[in-house]
């Protein structure tokens, strides 16, 4: 998006300032984008015109841990160490269970001791292993016990308070993720564990309290190493006011915010940019790819231009990888330029990580560019096994046997890629449910899969733009030219429209017979099949131009 922002800004300034450029976002920092947008009308420099539309009908109120020091011991925080701590989720679940009194006020069901109708509770967690974390502790509060000597189902107060946990993670099957929508039960509480995800992308349904831990997950650039990973982080005012937002939106909320008030003063007001803290590879493939300047320069064009150091490292890094020319022509070697190579012109067309480019290039050189593409796409999506929030061994159960003794996540991605796009192109997936079950049986998701499937043409489309075809096509290609033809792949759709829905199994049909001529051919055609199937059994048929046999 930044890039993009130094793009639309440059054109704007250079071409067309009557064009208009709308900026939308519910939590945009407005006064640095009407600054970064100034055009001057009249001989007067003017920041961009900007508007707000206020329609919200419900509100949430505002808790912090001040206001909650009575449920149990306050955790010790600091600004300098985002962490999830002990004390933290023992508040949570005190939290939870106190919700009951506010909910009691729609009606109480004696019988269980519990409220008729129970609001959804939505947490915020940065990640799946804090979401375990939680989802172990509502079940187990006080430890959990042995399962050898215990059963567990009688220490586990999920069962006993009617409690029904839901995670939502973009990592997870699709399954788990749509229950988050579906209604409670009668004196059940729905407690929906979520990360980022649901902070602006979906809408749930019934929910009146917010918890959150104003924690985040955020991809951060190394500065030593230039690699980018997964950090824990503490949230900006900007995400927990996204988070407050989802308790009003059917009715009035609470958002309790695990923090005490001073250290929430203290956060960022807004995430860094991209730009700021994630890897400039392909940025810089893409700068170079539009030859639009020196990377350095376009760069400080920036709402918030990068650190000049970072260029120069990611400058050096595309040359280490072969991307950049060392040299600008004939000039002396520059720190912050470098001319596209041919291997750098793979990795600015296609949309993957330049490691993953990398790797098509490879199997590009060793003849092996189909299978380096189905495992470049499969690494550039959510992984096409399921994990299952209780049952994370059955995707490593299934991924084991496709790597057949590899212990290789990339040959069982291929693996499980080939055999499903086996059974698809030979229609043995003739239903849905056919196919579907197939996956369950090998906890493949079917969604992820088709996108990889979508993806893999993208590439290979963008491949033949380059001129880089799957090798065994140039090799038949090339012994045999000009004597050669290319089998395109069957469709079921349109097999069957030819065949009137006939099955295709058990029919021959003979194209480009004259009109109202075959009945002239029915004693030969009868004569020739006769040692395949008798007489009896052929049932032949005309229709306008074509012939049918059906056995």
């Amino acid at each position: 998006m930044d890039f993009v922002l130094i793009l639309v800004r440059t054109l704007w300034l250079r071409n067309s300032q009557n064009f208009k450029i709308i900026l939308m976002s519910s939590t945009i920092e407005i006064d640095k984008l009407t600054h970064y947008f100034r055009q001057v009308i009249n001989g007067q420099i003017l920041p961009a015109y900007q508007f707000q539309i206020v329609d919200r009908l419900f509100d949430a109120q505002d808790m912090y841990l001040e206001h909650i020091q009575n449920y149990g011991l306050l955790p010790d925080l600091k600004l300098s160490e985002a962490r999830l701590s002990r004390e933290a989720v023992d508040l949570a679940i005190k939290l939870i269970k106190s919700f009951d009194d506010e909910d009691s006020m729609a009606g109480w069901d004696h019988t269980k001791n519990l409220p008729i109708k129970r609001t959804t509770v939505l947490v915020f967690l940065p990640g799946l292993l804090e979401m375990q974390t939680v989802h172990e502790a509502l079940r187990f509060p006080r430890g959990k016990p042995d399962s050898a000597k215990f059963n567990l189902d009688d220490y586990d107060e999920c069962l006993k308070f009617n409690y029904d946990i839901i995670s939502l993670h973009s990592d997870l099957a699709m399954d788990d993720q749509m229950n988050t929508f579906t209604p409670a039960k009668s004196t059940f509480r729905k407690i929906i564990l979520a990360t980022n995800i649901a902070e602006s992308s979906i809408t749930i349904p019934n929910v009146r309290y917010v918890v959150d831990f104003c924690l985040n997950k955020e991809m951060v650039c190394d500065p030593e190493t230039n690699y980018s990973c997964l950090q824990l982080v503490w949230a900006s005012k900007a995400n927990c006011d996204q988070r407050r937002g989802r308790a009003g939106r059917v009715a009035h909320g609470k958002c309790y915010r695990l923090v005490k008030l001073h250290l929430y003063n203290s956060l960022p007001a807004y995430q860094k940019p991209a730009l700021v803290k994630e890897s400039l590879d392909r940025v810089v493939l893409q700068e170079k790819k539009l030859n639009i300047g020196e990377p350095k320069s376009i760069l400080a064009l920036a709402l918030e231009p990068p650190n000049i150091n970072d260029i120069e490292v990611t400058i050096l890094k595309l040359k280490e990888v072969g991307a950049l020319t060392i040299h600008m022509g004939q000039d002396e070697i520059r720190p912050f330029d470098g001319d596209l190579t041919f291997l750098g012109k793979i990795m600015a067309a296609l949309s993957i990580d330049i490691e993953l480019s990398r790797l098509i290039a490879l199997g590009h050189a060793f003849g092996l560019v189909y299978e380096a593409v189905i495992i470049a796409a499969c690494l550039s999506t959510k992984s096409i096994f399921k994990i299952y929030y209780k049952d994370h061994l059955a995707a490593y159960k299934s991924k084991f046997n496709f790597a057949v003794g590899t212990f290789c996540d990339c040959q069982a991605f291929l693996n499980v890629y080939k055999t499903w796009l086996y059974h698809e192109s030979n229609q043995q997936f003739r239903t849905t449910d056919a196919e579907r079950r197939w996956a369950h049986l090998h906890n493949a998701d079917i969604k992820r899969l088709r996108e990889v499937h979508l993806l893999i043409d993208e590439l290979q489309n963008r491949l033949r733009q380059l001129h880089i075809f799957v090798p065994h096509d140039i090799i038949i290609a090339g012994a045999f030219y000009p004597n050669y033809y290319i089998r395109e792949p069957i469709e079921s759709e349109a097999v069957d429209r030819e065949l009137s829905s006939k099955d295709p199994f058990r029919i021959i049909m003979l194209r480009n017979v004259p009109l109202n001529e075959g009945i002239l051919y029915r004693s030969q055609i009868e004569k020739q099949l006769k040692s395949l199937v008798d007489i009896e059994d052929m049932k032949i048929t005309f229709e306008n131009t074509k012939y049918k046999y059906k056995n």
